[in-house]
């Protein structure tokens, strides 16, 4: 699936910064014997104090295509083509330390996140070896200006699980678990893991805001950036398996594969 998303006018290096510092990163050379994909490892941390900033959100954006536009005003951009099956997510250890693997070869838009910091931005190209580097992310501390309440507020979260079809899946009646962010704030979990084993999840076919991952990064991810979850046991949505029925004994994996749930999440960042 591929989604448009908006930059200022750039030229693309192995890596540029759009916000916030970023040290040289650097590929490894070629060799016969390398793997077929990238990978990009490395350490977040804290500009001011060279401490490590944990459970940041890193995301890997798979640019499929990218055009110049011109805006109303005459300024240039760069609109840029997100294919989101070949995005990729990771987050930090209590080290800062990150590694995302399995990198198809191309250019990705940068995205790191946080409470607390500034948010960093940049491009990142790979070609099939490692990328490794020190992000710096820089620690923000903002007071809020005085509120006047004019009219209702509008529900950011349900806004949010709206336009990804949570709330249309949910009143659909097809069979699932929907965890919403009330029941997630009442249980206080401090990681996704926590909410997952709730309900006995430790495998399955895994979705951050429709990028594929996995158990082992998702165990790690914050709680408090999680908006809702839903869970598949048996039928799938169709537009996350192109069938409801999900996968058949014929699948690779047999009857395992068959029996594996589908778990969608969704957080803040669009």
């Amino acid at each position: 699936m591929s989604e448009p998303v908006r930059l200022p006018c750039i030229t693309v290096a192995m890596l540029i910064a759009l916000e916030g510092g970023v040290s040289p990163l650097v590929a490894q050379q070629r060799d016969s014997t390398r793997a077929r994909t990238a990978a990009f490892v490395g350490r977040l941390v804290n500009q001011i104090d060279s401490t490590p900033v944990r459970s940041a959100d890193l995301r890997l954006l798979f640019v499929d295509s990218s055009r110049v536009a011109r805006g109303s005003r005459g300024q240039d951009s760069l609109e840029v083509f997100i294919d989101t099956l070949r995005s990729r997510v990771g987050v930090s250890d209590s080290t800062g330390a990150f590694a995302i693997r399995r990198l198809a070869e191309g250019k990705y838009v940068m995205n790191v996140r946080r409470i607390g910091f500034a948010q960093l931005d940049g491009v990142l190209g790979v070609d099939t070896g490692i990328v490794r580097g020190t992000l710096f992310m820089e620690p923000i501390s903002k007071l809020l200006s005085k509120v006047v309440v004019r009219e209702t507020s509008v529900d950011v979260v349900k806004q949010r699980l709206d336009r990804v079809g949570y709330m249309s899946r949910y009143h659909s009646g097809l069979s699932g678990t929907y965890v919403d962010r009330a029941q997630i704030l009442r249980r206080k979990p401090q990681t996704v893991r926590e909410i997952l084993s709730w309900y006995g999840i430790y495998e399955g076919d895994f979705m951050l805001d429709r990028m594929p991952t996995d158990y082992d990064m998702l165990s790690e991810y914050p709680a408090d950036m999680v908006l809702g979850i839903e869970i598949y046991r048996h039928g799938r949505p169709t537009e996350f398996n192109g069938t409801r029925s999900g996968p058949s004994l014929l699948s690779p994996g047999g009857m395992h594969s068959a029996m594996m749930p589908l778990v969608l999440i969704w957080t803040y960042i669009p």
